[in-house]
């Protein structure tokens, strides 16, 4: 592959993390965004137009842009997800094992 086509991708996977991030920001679902997104970054790897760590590196970036933080610095934390869940009233979290939650 050619580096413009290099270029392409990359720059249609910035794009894509940023719609990602900005409907989330908004409060909407991005379970299609994310999944036409994986599909996307698999055919950059099948086809050496990307690897994992050039992946990585340009969705921190996007995350950081979009919501100012990185994106471990926004993961709530267990005790956190807990606490919302018992607010919320949501008992199915707790149905999980212990050791499944992350």
């Amino acid at each position: 592959m050619n580096n413009a086509q290099q270029e392409l991708f990359l720059s249609t996977l910035k794009q894509q993390f940023v719609d990602i991030f900005t409907t989330s920001k908004a409060g909407k679902d991005t379970t299609n965004l994310k999944s036409r997104t994986q599909g996307f970054i698999y055919v950059g790897e099948l086809l050496e137009l990307c690897s994992r760590e050039d992946v990585t590196q340009l969705m921190e970036l996007q995350h950081q842009a979009v919501f100012g933080c990185s994106i471990e610095q926004r993961k709530p934390s267990e005790r956190t997800k807990r606490q919302q869940a018992l607010k919320a009233g949501d008992y199915d979290y707790f149905d999980e094992p212990a050791f499944n939650r992350n």
